[in-house]
């Protein structure tokens, strides 16, 4: 379980817990928030309370250079899910960094330098760093990545989706190779998706 019982959220330390509700319109009252943005907020979420509060005063971890705080952030939807817009809002309003999750999925989503990153089925998130700087990257890893090393997170977060990416674009053309029946148009596509493949080999070699 992520929520109730003795456990804490995501499996972190009870002195970090905090447990304080706040008001949707403290994400909205002092920036500008176009309508579909402000109604996903106002109409698709219930409620957004702070699971967490991890600092050097919460924990034995340092302050960083960049990070100061940590906020894991709940968020119950009215629906199936919170929407991603509410999700960017929140994150992009929030001072500190912040951590979501999803209430009702216990899905988790970190928004940081415009990017959405998101995980399923996490049931912990470690504190892997000595400082908060090292914490933070190594939380971005744990999303994105699953997997505990912060170390040059930004460049394998943009590897990984490139190779995703490929591997999309492989299969879609292998679909549509297949299906042409004009036989230069056919080669065509095959040309295309073998140069595709070599790309996707040397960045899975790298």
């Amino acid at each position: 379980m992520l929520f109730g019982g003795e456990e804490a959220v995501l499996g972190l330390p009870a002195t970090t817990e905090v447990d304080r509700r706040l008001p949707k319109e403290a994400f909205y009252r002092h920036i500008e928030v176009d309508a579909a943005t402000r109604r996903d907020l106002t109409g698709g979420v219930a409620s957004i309370i702070v699971a967490n509060s991890i600092k050097p005063t919460t924990t034995n971890i340092a302050d960083g250079k960049a990070v100061h705080e940590i906020l894991v952030l709940k968020i119950d939807p009215k629906g199936e899910r919170v929407p991603e817009r509410a999700v960017r809002l929140v994150s992009d309003a929030t001072p500190n960094k912040a951590v979501i999750v999803d209430g009702r999925s216990g899905d988790i989503a970190i928004c940081e330098e415009g990017r959405l990153l998101e995980a399923q089925d996490v049931e912990r998130l470690a504190l892997n760093g000595f400082d908060l700087d090292m914490v933070w990257d190594s939380m971005l890893a744990q999303v994105a990545l699953g997997e505990f090393d912060g170390h040059n997170v930004w460049a394998r977060i943009d590897r990984r989706e490139k190779i995703d990416g490929l591997r999309a674009e492989v299969s879609a053309l292998d679909t549509k190779a297949r299906k042409e029946r004009q036989i230069v148009r056919k080669n065509e596509l095959f040309a295309q998706m073998k140069k595709k493949q070599a790309e996707l080999r040397r960045l899975e070699e790298e």
